[in-house]
């Protein structure tokens, strides 16, 4: 009886110490520093805000600043907000918070960046979708499909891709990677796979930030091709979809801003750079999920955005 109260009195005291450190760290104050920018992106930084404040509650202190600012004065805001760490948002938050001199922990999002271009010490959330959750996608709406192509360029996604082979390797997809060093070596290169691919069982990859489908007559001829053979052509970028993509990920703001909340609350964990997006919304184009008989609706709640316009 002695030993069971014992180990109950431990316990109570080890819950008690952790019910302790909980509360000490839900009182740590955030400070959330974005840019004012310009209609639309404003709206979706505010949805991003909103998220955050939603996982954080007082705990966040938000200031939306002026680009120009000086990391100087957003040290002063720092300091008095009383912050013991740091979120930051968008292409601004990110060179911002790599010239901070203080020593708070850092957390970035909303931000279109590779993890070599994020320093040692700084966290965050890409605004890159996760090739699991666009592997996943496309099993749901074509479960045929068995490979995946993509080209990419020299170095700009090699580290997307490792993370695409260890998701199509997961989800029993066979990856398809073809690297290119110029656009037109790049723009041959779709040519050849397109006229290769197996309308049955292959999807092409659009991936975010590729160097080649920045030149427009190369999207054109990838889109056109594909809707002549019949083939699945998904995004990473969700303009791709209206002008003729099956489908593209695009970020859930008020999930993102969930996320990166809960990321600045928890703890520093070495070796933790930029993670890609999970918290993600579903793009379509109706009209070319018809032609290629995929048996879906504009009505369909899965989807969050549909092409045409409903």
């Amino acid at each position: 009886m002695r030993r069971v109260c014992r180990a109950l009195g431990v316990l109570v005291l080890c819950l008690g110490a952790a019910e302790l450190h909980a509360a000490a760290r839900d009182d740590v104050p955030v400070s959330v520093i974005y840019p004012s920018v310009r209609e639309p992106y404003r709206a979706a930084f505010v949805a991003i805000v909103g998220g955050i404040e939603a996982e954080l509650g007082a705990r966040a202190k938000v200031a939306e600043v002026d680009p120009s600012e000086s990391p100087t004065a957003v040290e002063t805001r720092i300091r008095e907000a009383k912050a013991g760490r740091v979120l930051l948002l968008g292409k601004y938050g990110l060179d911002t918070a790599q010239a901070l001199g203080t020593p708070q922990d850092r957390v970035v999002g909303a931000v279109l960046a590779r993890p070599s271009e994020v320093p040692a010490g700084i966290r965050g959330i890409s605004m890159v979708p996760a090739p699991a959750s666009l592997f996943a996608k496309l099993a749901e709406l074509a479960p045929t499909v068995k490979r995946v192509s993509v080209v990419h360029g020299s170095d700009n996604n090699d580290w997307l891709i490792e993370l695409a082979s260890a998701a199509a390797q997961k989800q029993g997809l066979a990856l398809e990677t073809v690297r290119r060093d110029t656009l037109r070596d790049g723009a041959n290169a779709y040519r050849d796979l397109l006229g290769r691919m197996d309308p049955a069982t292959d999807a092409l990859w659009l991936p975010q930030g590729s160097p080649f489908l920045a030149e427009s007559s190369v999207l054109q001829m990838i889109l056109r091709t594909a809707w002549d053979r019949n083939i699945i052509v998904f995004s990473s970028n969700v303009a791709h979809v209206p002008k003729g993509a099956l489908f593209a990920l695009f970020p859930d703001n008020t999930e993102m801003g969930r996320a990166l909340g809960r990321l600045a609350a928890g703890p520093p964990s070495p070796g933790a750079g930029l993670n890609v997006l999970e918290q993600l919304d579903t793009a379509i184009n109706i009209r070319t999920a018809n032609h290629l008989g995929l048996g879906v609706n504009a009505g369909d709640k899965r989807f969050d955005m549909v092409f045409p316009s409903r």
